[in-house]
């Protein structure tokens, strides 16, 4: 019997399921990284069966865990390439061949190189229908058809930068996350660099770089593309498909600047120093130097907002802490500047 559902095929009752996978070993995108989650053994001997060179276009790798069959069936040969429908069917007719020595009965499979594989579902359901027919009254598959989602993802991988790999360096490293916290870490980096990496500039919450969040966009649409929520799993997936000498030498440069931001945006506990912190150091890097008056003048100058919710004590106490933290120093003439 062949029967279609839409939803999560873990979820289904079925004693074998179908996996989509490439033959370089790397599960990192889609279903396939939700295969690797769930079936961890699973993931381990699929990358040693490709390692050794016994996964290829046209065979299969069967691995039973947790009750499961899981076939890991090859939709393409390297992981950033599309499928061609010409795999779809040497996989399939394979998997006609080797089900009768898996003592399975109920076999669940996903639109196979649809979605970010690239090929049309009405084209690849016709020839699994053609292709299981023979063996239909044998066995009961259920076919997952693409869902909304699946099939809106965009067309084309959306392409990361360095600067990517940057922020992400950024939010894995903070303790607690949001998007003041990201801004301010990602400003005190450019501090601590001393230069303007990100470009940032005067907003409501303190020094803010629009283009951290195009970048975070950015970010976001690549996950979307190759189904990963894991940010680890992000970072690593991009930075291979980056990886070069100069990319390398950048992050080196930019490294160091990283973790002291990290460490000095991790010891603040409350956002609200936070942006204080952040909002005097703005003004010291436009001013140069300034007394404590000129800072607290200039600071509730910023706008009404920052007038109203920032004392005159809370903003000597910024100042204080920068100067503690040995990021400013004072003159003679009580005056202070960046060190």
């Amino acid at each position: 019997m062949i029967r279609y559902e839409v939803g999560d095929m873990f979820l289904s009752e079925a004693d074998c399921l179908v996996n989509t996978v490439n033959c370089e070993g790397y599960m990192g995108k889609g279903i396939a990284y939700q295969f690797k989650l769930k079936y961890p053994d699973n993931n381990k001997d699929y990358v040693k069966a490709c390692r050794n060179g016994q996964l290829k276009i046209g065979s299969l790798h069967w691995f039973r865990e947790d009750g499961k069959m899981i076939i890991n069936f090859p939709t393409k040969d390297k992981w950033r390439e599309k499928s061609k429908i010409s795999y779809i069917e040497t996989g399939l007719n394979k998997m006609v061949e080797v089900l009768p020595q898996l003592s399975v009965q109920t076999i669940a499979i996903p639109p196979l190189g649809c979605g970010n594989g690239g090929l049309n579902w009405n084209e690849v359901k016709a020839m699994i229908e053609n292709k299981l027919m023979p063996i239909r009254d044998q066995y009961d598959f259920i076919i997952f058809e693409p869902s909304r989602n699946y099939i809106q993802r965009a067309k084309q991988a959306p392409k990361l930068s360095v600067s990517a790999l940057v922020l992400m360096q950024i939010v894995m490293g903070l303790k607690h996350f949001n998007s003041l916290r990201i801004q301010k870490a990602a400003y005190f980096m450019n501090i601590f660099l001393g230069t303007q990496y990100f470009k940032f500039q005067k907003n409501k919450f303190g020094p803010y770089a629009y283009s951290i969040e195009i970048i975070s966009k950015k970010i976001g649409e690549y996950q979307n593309f190759y189904g990963i929520q894991n940010l680890d799993e992000t970072y690593r997936m991009a930075y291979e498909v980056l990886c070069s000498d100069k990319i390398n030498q950048k992050l080196a440069e930019l490294t160091p600047a990283i973790r002291q931001s990290l460490n000095f945006v991790n010891s603040i506990e409350h956002d609200k120093m936070l942006e204080g912190v952040a909002t005097v150091t703005y003004l010291f890097e436009q001013t140069k130097e300034l007394t404590a008056e000129q800072v607290i003048v200039q600071f509730k100058d910023w706008s009404v907002d920052k007038a109203k919710r920032f004392s005159d004590k809370e903003i000597i106490g910024y100042i204080e802490y920068l100067e503690g933290q040995e990021m400013l120093e004072k003159n003679i003439f009580h005056k202070y500047k960046l060190i």
